[in-house]
């Protein structure tokens, strides 16, 4: 049996451990993004703190047709206690420790939700290289928040009107805010990440999913509300609010945006549209497109990006 070689915590390490905590769980590759080492560096790290009984994973497993899925990784007890001592020393606190669940099965869910993590991992790795800008928060629609009388809900689901039924429930892939540093002054970043997968329109929708178009037609009932301002106010007052959709292709944008010709051109300059291989390089890139198809200027997010 091979001997455990002792383990030196270095600033890279807790940086791992505090974007794993962060997210509840991330892949090598994210890990890697996030904070700035080689794919190969991150893997050889998350197994040593997996040695070390500071990180369990799941994935690695084979899926007929689609080889394996990632390995991705969480704290365990023993990482929360080692990363709140690291933190403690230097002054701050880390919220409190929380089981991950294993999923025995990988579900297109999961394979979503890794997509969702992916465009996060570059949110954090692009905002961390401006000087003028500062990330403020981060949000994922399977994070948990308390709310009033001890429950609990999604950190982005909100309600588009009342009641508070299914109907008017949306819920966000993920999001973020950013602050102009001299100004203070913050803008809103909601997320919808496409696989693809679904419909764009549909003259008779299916109960499991619904089409694209209907999702936008149902942000836009969001942002006629002003309900997004006092959900996200926890992160600040806003300035600019915007929905990016993020998608598989050139094409499959360009067909998004011929579809939304049915929707209200009130909205449209309130949504960006990119792919998952442009944001990929760089999140903040000045090629995003508004949702009118007639529009073919192209805009960045935010000023001197």
């Amino acid at each position: 049996m091979s001997k455990v070689v002792p383990l030196s915590i270095t600033p890279t390490i807790v940086a791992a451990l505090s974007a794993i905590l962060a997210y509840r769980y991330l892949s090598v590759k994210q890990v890697a993004t996030i904070v700035g080492v080689a794919e190969k560096s991150a893997s050889e790290m998350l197994l040593r703190l997996q040695r070390h009984h500071l990180l369990g994973s799941f994935g690695n497993a084979g899926m007929y047709g689609s080889g394996k899925t990632p390995k991705v990784y969480f704290l365990t007890r023993t990482g929360h206690r080692l990363l709140s001592e690291e933190c403690e020393a230097d002054g701050a606190a880390i919220k409190p420790f929380s089981q991950v669940k294993m999923n025995t099965k990988w579900t297109p869910l999961m394979f979503h939700r890794m997509a969702t993590l992916d465009v996060m991992s570059y949110v954090e790795r692009d905002c961390a290289a401006l000087s003028d800008y500062r990330l403020v928060g981060t949000l994922v629609e399977y994070r948990r928040e308390k709310t009033g009388g001890g429950k609990q809900r999604c950190e982005t689901t909100d309600y588009v009107a009342t009641p508070l039924v299914s109907e008017n429930k949306i819920v966000p892939d993920a999001g973020f805010a950013i602050e102009h540093v001299a100004s203070g002054k913050r803008a809103l970043f909601l997320i919808e990440v496409d696989r693809g997968t679904t419909p764009l329109t549909s003259n008779q929708p299916e109960e499991d999913v619904k089409p694209f178009i209907a999702k936008l037609a149902q942000y836009d009932r969001y942002l006629a509300s002003g309900r997004v301002r006092d959900r996200f106010a926890h992160l600040g007052s806003f300035a600019g609010f915007h929905l990016l959709v993020i998608t598989t292709g050139g094409s499959r944008v360009a067909n998004m945006r011929a579809a939304a010709v049915l929707l209200s051109p009130a909205f449209h300059h309130l949504y960006r549209f990119s792919t998952l291989d442009a944001v990929s390089h760089n999140v903040l890139h000045d090629g995003w497109l508004s949702r009118d198809h007639a529009d073919n200027t192209t805009y960045k997010l935010i000023k001197g990006s």
